[in-house]
């Protein structure tokens, strides 16, 4: 008869191998043998690091007809977007920054400023096929760019 595996040896293994890929060599010297030792990991801290975190991308995004962008500090996330045509698109833009952020695609008449904490929503209806490029015009978002992609 099988034995079954419960959930704790299940995780307990799972465990063991994620400790093994995280275990690196040290190289051998002349007499010597390889000695595995564990990777060190950095205290967590309360206090902001002085170095900037990067931005997240997150790389294309395709949706149906709803998507969430981030308007952070640094630009937005995603910062790519693609969707079909032939539908209305609503996007909801949550300001995670600690400033205000602007989303505006002039071709589709959308221009719309969002302070710090807040969100709002947007609806694109029956938008045509093509690139639009939206940006921000807020005080320093100058660099803020993204591409939203209605295809068929």
């Amino acid at each position: 008869m099988r034995e079954m595996w419960s959930r704790r040896q299940f995780a307990g293994l799972g465990s063991l191998a994620i400790a093994a890929v995280t275990m690196h060599f040290r190289p051998a010297g002349a007499g010597q043998t390889s000695v595995a030792t564990p990777v060190a990991s950095p205290a967590a801290s309360p206090v902001a690091s002085a170095v900037a975190t990067p931005i997240r991308s997150g790389g294309p995004v395709s949706v149906t007809d709803h998507v969430t962008i981030e308007l952070t500090d640094q630009g937005y996330v995603p910062d790519y977007v693609q969707s079909t045509n032939g539908h209305e698109l609503r996007v909801t833009l949550r300001n995670t920054g600690s400033r205000e952020h602007g989303f505006r695609i002039l071709a589709l008449g959308v221009d719309v400023t969002v302070m710090p904490g807040d969100e709002k929503r947007v609806t694109i209806e029956t938008p045509p096929l093509g690139d639009f490029t939206f940006t921000s015009g807020a005080p320093g978002d100058e660099h803020f760019r993204g591409i939203l992609v209605f295809y068929i």
